[in-house]
């Protein structure tokens, strides 16, 4: 009786959970064929013991990835959230960079003058940046001021300032480095092509 006691108890944990209910004459019949049956033959009842443990790994096993993906995913929009934080900071850093600069262009008359938007002979700019991810929207790049975005091998340059003259050209990359732009540099277009520096200033950086 004990024997048979057991099995019905095991047989009913390894199902789903219902309500408490009263068995039919045929269910309980059912049951105790089921529990003649185990008793009768042990090792099928180890057998499906042994199931019903490979079974509950495998759950476990499934919840464990389902809870790793669950992260995984939430790492991904933490990163793009960071991503586009990032994005919009940068955005707003060039956004008053470039209004320090006409701040400063309004305040030194006596500076050389930028070249407009002429970019006939040789011309010297300030590349302040140079990025493969974060990119500034073309929208910003107006027709008549001294800003343009370059594409270049993947990667989105900014250049700013127009000047006849290396020396006016530093002078602007050394106040971008005040702002805090630490790899401004200076670079040089022959007739609206990028030319080494050096070529046509000699001694240049060295």
């Amino acid at each position: 009786m004990l024997f048979l006691t057991a099995v019905l108890l095991f047989a009913f944990g390894t199902s789903v959970t219902v309500q408490a209910q009263e068995l039919s004459k045929e269910e309980k019949k059912e049951w105790k064929n089921k529990a003649k049956e185990y008793k009768r033959n042990p090792a099928a009842l180890k057998s499906l013991s042994e199931s019903v443990d490979r079974y509950k790994r495998e759950a476990n096993e499934y919840a464990s990835q389902i809870n790793e993906m669950e992260a995984e995913k939430a790492n991904r929009r933490a990163r793009i959230a960071q991503l586009e934080r990032d994005n919009a900071q940068m955005q707003d850093k060039l956004a008053a960079t470039l209004n320090e600069l006409d701040q400063l262009r309004m305040s030194a008359p006596s500076s050389p003058p930028p070249m407009g938007n002429a970019m006939q002979g040789l011309v010297f700019r300030v590349q302040i940046g140079a990025f493969e991810k974060l990119n500034v929207p073309s929208t910003l790049d107006g027709e008549d001021d001294n800003m343009d975005l370059e594409m270049v091998d993947g990667l989105q340059k900014i250049i700013i300032g127009k000047y006849p003259d290396v020396e006016s050209a530093e002078a602007l990359r050394s106040y971008m480095q005040q702002l805090g732009i630490s790899d401004a540099w200076v670079v040089a277009y022959q007739d609206g092509m990028r030319i080494p520096v050096e070529s046509v200033v000699p001694g240049y950086g060295q």
